[in-house]
Protein backbone atom coordinates (compact mmCIF):
# COMPACT_ATOMS: atom_id res chain seq x y z
CA UNK A 1 0.00 0.00 0.00
CA UNK A 2 1.45 3.45 -0.48
CA UNK A 3 0.95 6.28 1.32
CA UNK A 4 -2.61 7.53 0.43
CA UNK A 5 -4.29 3.89 0.54
CA UNK A 6 -2.64 3.28 4.39
CA UNK A 7 -4.16 6.42 5.13
CA UNK A 8 -7.42 5.62 3.71
CA UNK A 9 -7.41 2.11 4.80
CA UNK A 10 -6.86 3.37 8.78
CA UNK A 11 -9.96 6.01 8.47
CA UNK A 12 -11.60 3.30 7.41
CA UNK A 13 -11.31 0.75 10.12
CA UNK A 14 -10.90 3.34 12.36
CA UNK A 15 -14.52 4.67 11.51
CA UNK A 16 -15.71 0.73 11.43
CA UNK A 17 -13.88 -0.29 14.66
CA UNK A 18 -15.43 2.77 16.71
CA UNK A 19 -19.31 2.19 15.16
CA UNK A 20 -19.14 -1.66 15.69
CA UNK A 21 -16.87 -2.01 18.85
CA UNK A 22 -19.43 0.89 20.39
CA UNK A 23 -22.53 -0.85 19.42
CA UNK A 24 -21.58 -4.45 20.59
CA UNK A 25 -20.13 -2.62 23.85
CA UNK A 26 -23.70 -0.98 24.45
CA UNK A 27 -25.41 -4.41 23.74
CA UNK A 28 -22.73 -5.67 26.15
CA UNK A 29 -23.59 -3.78 28.99
CA UNK A 30 -27.29 -3.72 28.74
CA UNK A 31 -27.30 -7.75 28.27
CA UNK A 32 -24.75 -7.23 31.90
CA UNK A 33 -27.29 -4.97 33.28
CA UNK A 34 -30.39 -7.01 32.45
CA UNK A 35 -28.42 -10.31 33.86
CA UNK A 36 -27.89 -8.64 36.99
CA UNK A 37 -31.65 -7.61 37.80
CA UNK A 38 -32.98 -10.91 36.83
CA UNK A 39 -30.55 -12.75 39.38
CA UNK A 40 -31.53 -10.04 42.00
CA UNK A 41 -34.82 -10.46 41.09
CA UNK A 42 -34.70 -14.25 41.37
CA UNK A 43 -33.01 -13.93 44.70
CA UNK A 44 -35.85 -11.72 46.24
CA UNK A 45 -38.86 -13.97 44.92
CA UNK A 46 -36.99 -17.00 46.78
CA UNK A 47 -35.99 -14.72 49.91
CA UNK A 48 -39.92 -13.93 49.79
CA UNK A 49 -40.93 -17.83 49.81
CA UNK A 50 -38.33 -18.80 52.93
CA UNK A 51 -40.29 -16.15 54.41
CA UNK A 52 -43.10 -17.52 55.10
CA UNK A 53 -41.71 -21.31 55.83
CA UNK A 54 -38.52 -20.35 57.12
CA UNK A 55 -37.09 -23.31 56.41
CA UNK A 56 -33.54 -23.78 54.58
CA UNK A 57 -30.09 -23.60 54.51
CA UNK A 58 -29.72 -21.18 52.07
CA UNK A 59 -30.96 -18.33 53.83
CA UNK A 60 -30.68 -17.10 57.43
CA UNK A 61 -33.32 -15.03 59.18
CA UNK A 62 -34.25 -12.75 62.38
CA UNK A 63 -37.67 -11.54 63.77
CA UNK A 64 -37.58 -7.40 64.14
CA UNK A 65 -40.37 -5.47 65.19
CA UNK A 66 -42.09 -4.13 62.51
CA UNK A 67 -39.79 -0.42 60.91
CA UNK A 68 -42.72 1.61 58.97
CA UNK A 69 -39.48 3.70 57.44
CA UNK A 70 -37.67 0.33 56.69
CA UNK A 71 -38.18 -0.76 52.74
CA UNK A 72 -40.56 -4.33 53.00
CA UNK A 73 -39.92 -6.39 49.43
CA UNK A 74 -36.97 -5.11 48.12
CA UNK A 75 -33.40 -6.41 47.92
CA UNK A 76 -30.67 -4.59 49.76
CA UNK A 77 -26.95 -4.74 48.71
CA UNK A 78 -24.41 -3.30 51.17
CA UNK A 79 -20.70 -3.76 52.20
CA UNK A 80 -21.16 -6.99 54.26
CA UNK A 81 -24.78 -8.28 53.65
CA UNK A 82 -27.16 -8.80 51.60
CA UNK A 83 -30.94 -8.68 52.86
CA UNK A 84 -34.43 -8.26 51.78
CA UNK A 85 -37.24 -7.44 54.80
CA UNK A 86 -41.01 -8.94 54.81
CA UNK A 87 -43.62 -9.06 57.18
CA UNK A 88 -44.17 -12.02 59.09
CA UNK A 89 -47.19 -13.77 58.69
CA UNK A 90 -47.90 -14.93 61.93
CA UNK A 91 -47.58 -10.95 63.42
CA UNK A 92 -47.78 -8.65 60.09
CA UNK A 93 -49.12 -5.90 62.04
CA UNK A 94 -45.99 -5.88 64.52
CA UNK A 95 -42.99 -7.67 63.35
CA UNK A 96 -40.97 -8.35 60.15
CA UNK A 97 -38.31 -10.90 59.11
CA UNK A 98 -35.14 -9.98 57.90
CA UNK A 99 -33.94 -12.54 55.42
CA UNK A 100 -30.33 -12.58 55.03
CA UNK A 101 -28.58 -14.33 51.54
CA UNK A 102 -24.63 -14.70 52.25
CA UNK A 103 -22.40 -11.76 51.14
CA UNK A 104 -19.61 -14.00 49.62
CA UNK A 105 -21.99 -15.98 47.24
CA UNK A 106 -23.59 -12.63 46.35
CA UNK A 107 -19.92 -11.41 45.35
CA UNK A 108 -18.87 -14.93 44.20
CA UNK A 109 -21.68 -14.71 41.45
CA UNK A 110 -21.49 -11.22 40.35
CA UNK A 111 -17.57 -11.90 39.86
CA UNK A 112 -18.14 -15.08 38.03
CA UNK A 113 -20.91 -12.59 35.92
CA UNK A 114 -18.52 -10.16 35.54
CA UNK A 115 -15.35 -12.32 33.97
CA UNK A 116 -18.13 -13.84 31.69
CA UNK A 117 -18.78 -9.89 30.52
CA UNK A 118 -15.00 -9.23 30.28
CA UNK A 119 -14.55 -12.66 28.09
CA UNK A 120 -17.57 -11.53 25.80
CA UNK A 121 -16.04 -8.12 25.48
CA UNK A 122 -12.74 -9.23 24.52
CA UNK A 123 -14.29 -11.50 22.18
CA UNK A 124 -16.07 -8.78 20.80
CA UNK A 125 -13.25 -6.43 20.52
CA UNK A 126 -11.69 -9.61 18.14
CA UNK A 127 -14.52 -10.14 16.26
CA UNK A 128 -14.93 -6.45 15.85
CA UNK A 129 -10.71 -5.92 14.53
CA UNK A 130 -10.95 -8.45 11.78
CA UNK A 131 -14.81 -7.07 10.35
CA UNK A 132 -13.21 -3.70 10.33
CA UNK A 133 -10.42 -4.75 8.69
CA UNK A 134 -12.61 -6.89 5.66
CA UNK A 135 -14.80 -4.05 5.87
CA UNK A 136 -11.96 -1.25 5.42
CA UNK A 137 -10.04 -3.08 2.62
CA UNK A 138 -13.28 -3.87 0.84
CA UNK A 139 -13.85 -0.21 0.51
CA UNK A 140 -10.41 0.33 -0.58
CA UNK A 141 -10.90 -1.51 -3.42
CA UNK A 142 -12.72 0.73 -5.77
CA UNK A 143 -9.77 3.43 -4.96
CA UNK A 144 -7.23 1.02 -5.82
CA UNK A 145 -8.69 0.13 -8.77
CA UNK A 146 -8.38 3.91 -9.94
CA UNK A 147 -4.67 4.20 -9.15
CA UNK A 148 -3.80 1.40 -10.89
CA UNK A 149 -5.66 3.06 -13.98
CA UNK A 150 -4.04 6.36 -13.13
CA UNK A 151 -0.73 4.69 -13.21
CA UNK A 152 -1.15 2.72 -16.46
CA UNK A 153 -2.31 6.36 -17.67
CA UNK A 154 0.30 7.98 -16.38
CA UNK A 155 3.11 5.18 -17.82
CA UNK A 156 0.53 5.91 -21.95
CA UNK A 157 1.66 9.80 -21.46
CA UNK A 158 5.34 9.26 -20.64
CA UNK A 159 5.78 7.19 -23.58
CA UNK A 160 3.42 9.65 -25.70
CA UNK A 161 5.12 12.33 -24.28
CA UNK A 162 8.83 12.10 -25.34
CA UNK A 163 8.73 12.56 -28.87
CA UNK A 164 6.74 15.86 -29.50
CA UNK A 165 8.57 17.42 -26.15
CA UNK A 166 11.94 16.51 -27.87
CA UNK A 167 10.47 18.40 -31.22
CA UNK A 168 9.55 21.56 -29.23
CA UNK A 169 12.91 21.80 -27.42
CA UNK A 170 14.73 21.07 -30.72
CA UNK A 171 12.73 23.11 -32.81
CA UNK A 172 12.59 26.30 -30.11
CA UNK A 173 16.77 25.82 -30.15
CA UNK A 174 17.08 26.10 -33.81
CA UNK A 175 14.62 29.18 -33.92
CA UNK A 176 16.76 30.56 -31.23
CA UNK A 177 20.07 30.72 -33.78
CA UNK A 178 17.81 32.96 -36.12
CA UNK A 179 15.86 35.10 -34.10
CA UNK A 180 16.23 36.32 -30.58
CA UNK A 181 11.99 37.01 -29.69
CA UNK A 182 11.26 36.54 -26.20
CA UNK A 183 8.20 35.00 -27.68
CA UNK A 184 10.60 32.07 -28.78
CA UNK A 185 12.37 31.96 -25.64
CA UNK A 186 9.08 31.53 -23.43
CA UNK A 187 8.49 28.41 -25.72
CA UNK A 188 11.63 27.00 -25.34
CA UNK A 189 11.44 27.63 -21.34
CA UNK A 190 7.64 26.03 -21.46
CA UNK A 191 9.30 23.26 -23.08
CA UNK A 192 11.72 22.46 -20.52
CA UNK A 193 9.03 22.88 -17.64
CA UNK A 194 7.29 20.15 -19.40
CA UNK A 195 10.23 17.99 -19.90
CA UNK A 196 10.86 18.34 -15.75
CA UNK A 197 7.20 17.19 -15.29
CA UNK A 198 7.65 14.34 -17.68
CA UNK A 199 10.99 13.47 -16.27
CA UNK A 200 9.57 13.45 -12.85
CA UNK A 201 6.35 10.81 -14.35
CA UNK A 202 9.61 8.46 -15.50
CA UNK A 203 11.66 8.61 -12.09
CA UNK A 204 8.19 7.35 -10.55
CA UNK A 205 7.67 4.81 -13.32
CA UNK A 206 10.79 3.84 -14.98
CA UNK A 207 13.51 2.07 -13.39
CA UNK A 208 16.39 3.53 -15.33
CA UNK A 209 19.97 2.94 -15.20
CA UNK A 210 22.25 4.97 -12.85
CA UNK A 211 26.00 5.38 -14.20
CA UNK A 212 28.39 8.10 -12.54
CA UNK A 213 29.40 11.12 -13.90
CA UNK A 214 32.14 13.86 -12.85
CA UNK A 215 29.87 16.73 -12.40
CA UNK A 216 31.00 20.10 -11.77
CA UNK A 217 29.10 21.52 -9.05
CA UNK A 218 29.56 25.29 -9.75
CA UNK A 219 28.70 25.10 -13.20
CA UNK A 220 25.63 22.60 -12.83
CA UNK A 221 24.18 24.67 -10.29
CA UNK A 222 25.08 27.96 -12.01
CA UNK A 223 22.88 26.74 -15.10
CA UNK A 224 20.21 25.52 -12.50
CA UNK A 225 19.74 29.02 -10.90
CA UNK A 226 20.06 30.88 -14.15
CA UNK A 227 17.38 28.36 -15.64
CA UNK A 228 15.02 29.24 -12.49
CA UNK A 229 15.93 33.40 -12.90
CA UNK A 230 14.14 32.93 -15.87
CA UNK A 231 11.66 31.40 -15.17
CA UNK A 232 10.81 33.33 -11.56
CA UNK A 233 11.82 37.01 -12.78
CA UNK A 234 10.47 38.56 -9.65
CA UNK A 235 12.27 36.30 -7.22
CA UNK A 236 16.33 36.83 -6.38
CA UNK A 237 18.19 33.69 -6.75
CA UNK A 238 21.71 33.80 -5.83
CA UNK A 239 24.50 31.11 -5.75
CA UNK A 240 27.38 30.58 -2.75
CA UNK A 241 30.48 28.25 -2.52
CA UNK A 242 33.48 27.43 -3.80
CA UNK A 243 35.15 27.75 -7.12
CA UNK A 244 35.83 24.43 -9.74
CA UNK A 245 34.15 22.02 -7.43
CA UNK A 246 33.07 18.55 -9.06
CA UNK A 247 31.56 15.48 -7.79
CA UNK A 248 31.07 12.11 -9.02
CA UNK A 249 26.88 11.28 -9.28
CA UNK A 250 24.49 10.83 -11.87
CA UNK A 251 24.14 13.89 -13.49
CA UNK A 252 20.12 13.31 -14.44
CA UNK A 253 19.85 12.03 -10.82
CA UNK A 254 21.12 15.04 -9.43
CA UNK A 255 19.41 17.68 -11.80
CA UNK A 256 15.38 15.99 -11.24
CA UNK A 257 16.34 16.37 -7.02
CA UNK A 258 17.97 20.16 -7.07
CA UNK A 259 15.40 20.65 -10.28
CA UNK A 260 12.54 19.74 -7.81
CA UNK A 261 13.89 21.18 -4.46
CA UNK A 262 14.49 24.88 -6.46
CA UNK A 263 11.15 24.51 -8.10
CA UNK A 264 9.30 24.08 -5.05
CA UNK A 265 11.60 27.14 -3.16
CA UNK A 266 10.04 28.91 -6.32
CA UNK A 267 6.70 28.12 -6.55
CA UNK A 268 6.11 28.61 -2.68
CA UNK A 269 8.16 31.41 -2.09
CA UNK A 270 6.45 35.24 -1.15
CA UNK A 271 6.56 38.06 -3.72
CA UNK A 272 9.94 39.28 -4.27
CA UNK A 273 11.35 36.67 -2.27
CA UNK A 274 14.53 35.01 -2.15
CA UNK A 275 16.45 31.43 -2.65
CA UNK A 276 20.28 30.98 -1.73
CA UNK A 277 21.94 28.26 -2.65
CA UNK A 278 25.09 27.35 -0.89
CA UNK A 279 27.62 24.08 -1.21
CA UNK A 280 30.67 22.50 -0.54
CA UNK A 281 32.07 18.94 -1.11
CA UNK A 282 29.87 17.06 1.04
CA UNK A 283 26.72 19.44 0.35
CA UNK A 284 24.08 21.64 -1.59
CA UNK A 285 21.85 23.78 0.35
CA UNK A 286 18.48 25.68 -0.73
CA UNK A 287 17.33 27.98 1.23
CA UNK A 288 14.22 29.90 0.41
CA UNK A 289 11.94 32.56 2.09
CA UNK A 290 8.53 30.90 1.66
CA UNK A 291 5.47 29.82 2.71
CA UNK A 292 6.94 27.39 4.87
CA UNK A 293 5.84 23.48 5.59
CA UNK A 294 3.24 22.44 8.45
CA UNK A 295 4.13 19.17 7.92
CA UNK A 296 7.31 17.89 8.00
CA UNK A 297 6.91 14.26 8.46
CA UNK A 298 4.59 13.80 6.05
CA UNK A 299 6.43 15.65 3.10
CA UNK A 300 8.19 13.08 1.29
CA UNK A 301 4.47 11.30 1.12
CA UNK A 302 3.60 10.60 -2.34
CA UNK A 303 0.51 12.87 -3.71
CA UNK A 304 0.97 15.00 -0.64
CA UNK A 305 0.52 18.45 -1.08
CA UNK A 306 -0.25 21.38 1.75
CA UNK A 307 -2.05 23.59 -0.83
CA UNK A 308 -4.21 23.02 -3.86
CA UNK A 309 -1.02 23.71 -6.43
CA UNK A 310 1.00 20.53 -7.96
CA UNK A 311 0.82 16.86 -8.00
CA UNK A 312 2.46 16.11 -4.59
CA UNK A 313 5.23 13.91 -6.59
CA UNK A 314 8.23 16.73 -6.10
CA UNK A 315 9.74 15.77 -2.43
CA UNK A 316 8.43 11.79 -3.10
CA UNK A 317 10.76 11.98 -6.31
CA UNK A 318 13.60 13.86 -4.13
CA UNK A 319 13.51 11.11 -1.83
CA UNK A 320 13.53 8.08 -4.14
CA UNK A 321 16.21 9.34 -6.43
CA UNK A 322 18.00 10.35 -3.09
CA UNK A 323 17.78 6.73 -1.81
CA UNK A 324 18.64 5.19 -5.23
CA UNK A 325 22.36 6.91 -4.68
CA UNK A 326 22.50 7.53 -1.28
CA UNK A 327 21.90 11.27 -0.72
CA UNK A 328 20.43 12.44 2.78
CA UNK A 329 17.61 14.70 2.41
CA UNK A 330 16.97 16.89 5.48
CA UNK A 331 14.58 19.63 5.72
CA UNK A 332 14.28 22.17 8.35
CA UNK A 333 10.98 24.70 8.21
CA UNK A 334 9.10 27.14 9.62
CA UNK A 335 5.47 28.10 8.83
CA UNK A 336 5.83 32.04 7.47
CA UNK A 337 9.04 32.17 7.51
CA UNK A 338 11.01 29.71 5.26
CA UNK A 339 12.57 26.62 4.34
CA UNK A 340 15.80 25.03 4.57
CA UNK A 341 16.74 21.97 2.51
CA UNK A 342 20.35 20.20 2.73
CA UNK A 343 21.34 17.57 0.16
CA UNK A 344 24.31 15.32 1.79
CA UNK A 345 26.23 13.23 -0.30
CA UNK A 346 26.76 10.36 1.89
CA UNK A 347 28.81 8.24 -1.16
Amino acid sequence: MNYREKESFIKSFSLFFVALFSMGAIALWLYHEEQQRFYQLQLLTEMDAFSYVLQGEEFAYAIMNLDKDQPIHELIVKDTEVYALFPWVRNPDNEMVKVTYPHQEYLKYMDAESRKIWMLFLSLGFITVLLSAFFARYTLTPMRRSLLLMENFLKDIIHDLNTPVSSILLNSQLLKRKYTDEEIDRIYISGQTITGLYKNLEVLYRQLPIEQDEVRLDTFLHERIRYFQTLYPSLSLTLEGEREMSISINRDILMRIVDNLLSNACKYNRSNGQVTVRYDQTSIEIIDTGIGIKHLDKVFHRFYKETERGLGMGLHIVKTLADRVGIAIEIESQKGIGTHVTIHFLR
